[in-house]
This record gives structure tokens, C-alpha cells and sequence, in this order.
């Protein structure tokens, strides 16, 4: 028996749409208040299979956004709930967690290796300290001229509390510490994880497919397009310079994920520069060697944590990083812009 409050989640059309002249229904719904962002999950069904029992896709999805929005959240505490919060106040307590979170903690830690840890969940000091100036310049009357950048030295303090090996995590009992001042933050994963695990759960159901874009070009594919005649489903790759929608499109089928990190998401200006939301662990600033890269795989949680890394390297260390990964592809908008590809991109 499933028990969720509903208050979080509006169709569209509460009927849903049939698709003309198909045996298909399409339904859109969309979930507001979880992750921080927009997310909508668009699945196509044939009439005989859920017709009147759309419940049981949307409620158990729910109940994954709800789990997962308490548990890594950074900024709020919950009743009950140990998270990243609660984590962070006590970084040397040890504190027993769910074992959903301590996998999406481990599955990081194991996973940023792959990328020479250019993405770093212990970075939480540095990216505090980042967050702090933006929400001051972006969210209070201060006026623009008064916008401010942390110092080299007040980075530099906060690394001395950024080492991912002081992170203690027991499996057996479930438990995590840190060091002293230590925090950690799972931005930059945490959105394509979660996309994994409702992904997961889709692909149990009898869908023709689906689409989820769980927020800030975060895609996930299952199944098929339920027109297209090759079953693929066509995406358009925003412009970061808005000087239109799009500046690509790609063709993207069954498995497929496609997430796109930008400095044009997140930001804030100081003296004309442009400062996002994307920090390198080498500089600690926001290197700006491109204005997006979007990376195309089949793990999420992978696609995230990627393209995350890769935009903290220069275009040619990108590339050379993408063409050396089997079953991942890149594109990237240059500051120059150029558009450039991984080895394989434009032939698959």
C-alpha cells in the first residue's frame, strides 16, 4: 500500500491524451517542490495497460523525489531524517543513515576518482563560501556595484577541509564522520543518481516510454518515441548565449542520458564577470573554458558527476577525457563560439 501526499504533484490534463491515430496514451506530470528544481516526467502507455491506474506509475516516482530531496538535502532539516544537513552540523559525530543515502555518498567517493577528483563531494567549504557571495549579490537589495568575489586566502582556509579520504563511511553499520569543519555536497550527482533510481523503476513497468528531465537539462530516455518511426527521441541542447533556443539538436534512444552543465544556470556578475556556479578543486574559482558541455551515457548518476568534472577542464582535456571513456560522447559550446564534439558525437 502506497501513502503520499498528493499536494506536490498536478497533471497537466488529468486524463491524460490519446495519441492520434495510435493504440498510445500520453501523460505529463509534473513535480514542483522536490530537488529544488522543475521536473517533468512524460510516459507513453498503450490504452489496455494503465488506462484509469496512471497512479501507479506517478505515486511510487513521488515517493522516490520525496525520499531522496530530505535525505541529500544541504540546506533544510526534516523530522526524523538524518541528511547531508544534519551531517554537515556534526561532521565528527557518527551518524547512522539510511542506507539509500550512503549509497548515493559511496557511489560518489567511488566514482569521482574516474574524473581525478575534478568533482569532489568534500569541496562543501569551498562551495559554501561560492554560495554565500552569489546568494548575497542575487538575492538581496544589495546593488550591483557592492557585488563581491571570496578572497584567494578565505578559499584557501576552507581547502584545508576539503580531503574526500577523511570521509569514514561503514557499510556494516551504516554510519558516516568527517573531520572537523568538514561538509560535504552532492550537487553535481545527486540530480542524475536519483534520475537512476526512478529510471530503475520505469523500466520495471509495461511503458512504450518515457522521457524525465529531472531538472536543469538532466534527460533520461526509456523505450520509445511514440511516433518517431526509429523509436528515437529528438532533444534540442539549449544555447548559453540565449541567442536562441537551441544550438543542436541529437537524436537520443532507449538508455540513453543526456546532461548538460553551464555557466549560464547558476551565476551571479562581478565588474562584468561572469562568476557560476561550477567550482574548480584546483583554483577554486569558476574556470570559464566553455559556456556548456553536454555529455550523452547510460548511467545518470555518471552523465551528472561527468559533465560536472568535464566543464572544469579546458575543451581539449575534455575531449581527450570523453574520447578515452567507451560509451560516452560530448559536445561543448566554446567561449569562442564554436562548437566542438567528441570523437564519435556527430557519427552516433
Amino acid at each position: 500500500e502506497i501513502t503520499v501526499v498528493t499536494r506536490n504533484v498536478y497533471y497537466r490534463d488529468p486524463n491524460c491524451q490519446k495519441i492520434i491515430d495510435t493504440n498510445l496514451t500520453e501523460c505529463r506530470v509534473s513535480f514542483t517542490e522536490y530537488l529544488h528544481t522543475y521536473i517533468q516526467l512524460n510516459f507513453y502507455y498503450e490504452d489496455s495497460t494503465y488506462h484509469g491506474k496512471i497512479n501507479e506509475i506517478v505515486l511510487p516516482v513521488q515517493l522516490i523525489l520525496e525520499a531522496y530531496h530530505e535525505l541529500s538535502n544541504k540546506y533544510d532539516a526534516f523530522d526524523g531524517v538524518v541528511n547531508v544537513k544534519t551531517i554537515n552540523e556534526s561532521p565528527t559525530a557518527t551518524h547512522v543513515i539510511d542506507e539509500r543515502l550512503f549509497d548515493l555518498i559511496d557511489y560518489s567517493l567511488i566514482h569521482q576518482a574516474e574524473v581525478d577528483n575534478r568533482f569532489n563531494i568534500a569541496l562543501g567549504p569551498v562551495l559554501a563560501i561560492w554560495h554565500d557571495y552569489r546568494e548575497d549579490c542575487t538575492t538581496s537589495f544589495t546593488p550591483i556595484d557592492d557585488c563581491k568575489v571570496p578572497t584567494q586566502t578565505e578559499l584557501d582556509e576552507a581547502n584545508q577541509f576539503t580531503d574526500f579520504s577523511k570521509i569514514v563511511l561503514n557499510r556494516d553499520a551504516l554510519t558516516i564522520s568527517m573531520d572537523e569543519n568538514m561538509s560535504i555536497d552532492l550537487g553535481g550527482v545527486s540530480k542524475g543518481y536519483i534520475s537512476g533510481i526512478i529510471t530503475n523503476f520505469l523500466d520495471t513497468l509495461d511503458l512504450h516510454g518515457y522521457l524525465l528531465n529531472n531538472g536543469e537539462s538532466n534527460i533520461s530516455i526509456g523505450g520509445l518515441h511514440p511516433v518517431r518511426e526509429s523509436g528515437k527521441f529528438l532533444l534540442a541542447v539549449t544555447d548559453p548565449t540565449f541567442a536562441k533556443d537551441w544550438y543542436a539538436t541529437l537524436y537520443i534512444e532507449d538508455g540513453d542520458q543526456l546532461v548538460t552543465s553551464g555557466d549560464y544556470q547558476q551565476y551571479y556578475m562581478v565588474d562584468d564577470t561572469l562568476y557560476h556556479h561550477i567550482i574548480s578543486p584546483d583554483t577554486l574559482f569558476p574556470e570559464r573554458y566553455a559556456r556548456s558541455v553536454s555529455v550523452i551515457t547510460d548511467d545518470p548518476g555518471l552523465a551528472d558527476l561527468y559533465s560536472t568534472a568535464i566543464f572544469t577542464m579546458s575543451i581539449e582535456d575534455g575531449i581527450e577525457f570523453v574520447n578515452s571513456i567507451d560509451n560516452l560522447e560530448g559536445i561543448w559550446y566554446g567561449m569562442d563560439d564554436v562548437v566542438y564534439f567528441s570523437e564519435n558525437f556527430e557519427e552516433q
